[in-house]
C-alpha cells in the first residue's frame, strides 16, 4: 500500500509540475527589450564603458530572442520592439559622440599645453644655433662636399641635361666651391646680425 502511495504522489507531484509549466506565463521579449532600454535611459549619464558592455550584450541576447518567435508577437508588441530599437541606437551613437568628444578635447588639451611650451623650445632652438654656427657650416659643408651628395647631383644634372657632364668632367667643382666660402665666425645674437 506503501508502494502504492508513493506512485500515485510522484505522478500527482509530476502532473502538478507540468501543468505549472505549461500555464507559466512565457518571458515578455518585448517589454524587457523596453525595460532594458528605459534602464539604459535613466543611467545613461552614469554608464561606465563597462556598464554599456553589459548593457549591449544583455540587448543583443534579447534581441536575438526576439528575432527567433518574431512570427508570434501582435504587432502593437512589434511596434514597441521598433520603438525601444530606436531609442537604444540613439543612446549608443550619443555615448559614442560624447566619448569621442572627450577624446577630442583631451588631445586638444595636450596641443594647447604643447603650445605653450613653444617659445621655450624655440628659445633653446635659437640659443644652440648661434653658438654652434660654425660646426654647422662646416657639417653641412662636409655633406655637400661629400661623394653621395656629388653622384646625387650628377643623377639630377644628366636628367636635365648638361649639369651631370660637367660635374663629371670637373669633380673637384663642388668642393673647389665649399673651399672658397669665407670662414664662419660665431655670432652673438641673432639681435646683433638684425642690427649690423
Amino acid at each position: 500500500m506503501r508502494a502504492i502511495q508513493s506512485s500515485l504522489l510522484i505522478i500527482f507531484s509530476s502532473a502538478i509540475f507540468f501543468a505549472s509549466c505549461a500555464t507559466a506565463p512565457k518571458r515578455d521579449v518585448p517589454q524587457s527589450i523596453d525595460d532594458l532600454v528605459v534602464k539604459a535611459q535613466v543611467n545613461a549619464d552614469t554608464y561606465t564603458k563597462d556598464d554599456w558592455d553589459k548593457s549591449l550584450a544583455e540587448y543583443e541576447k534579447l534581441i536575438a530572442e526576439y528575432q527567433k518567435n518574431e512570427s508570434s508577437y501582435t504587432p502593437e508588441q512589434k511596434q514597441k520592439v521598433a520603438n525601444a530599437m530606436g531609442r537604444y541606437h540613439a543612446l549608443l551613437l550619443e555615448n559614442a559622440m560624447q566619448q569621442s568628444a572627450d577624446s577630442l578635447k583631451a588631445v586638444l588639451k595636450e596641443f594647447a599645453d604643447y603650445t605653450k611650451l613653444l617659445p621655450a623650445y624655440m628659445d633653446g632652438f635659437k640659443d644652440v644655433l648661434e653658438s654652434d654656427t660654425l660646426k654647422l657650416e662646416n657639417i653641412f659643408s662636409d655633406i655637400f662636399a661629400s661623394d653621395p651628395v656629388k653622384d646625387i647631383l650628377g643623377s639630377i644634372g644628366s636628367l636635365f641635361g648638361g649639369l651631370g657632364g660637367a660635374l663629371e668632367e670637373d669633380d673637384g667643382e663642388i668642393e673647389t666651391v665649399v673651399d672658397t666660402l669665407p670662414d664662419a665666425t660665431p655670432v652673438d645674437s641673432l639681435k646683433d646680425v638684425q642690427t649690423k
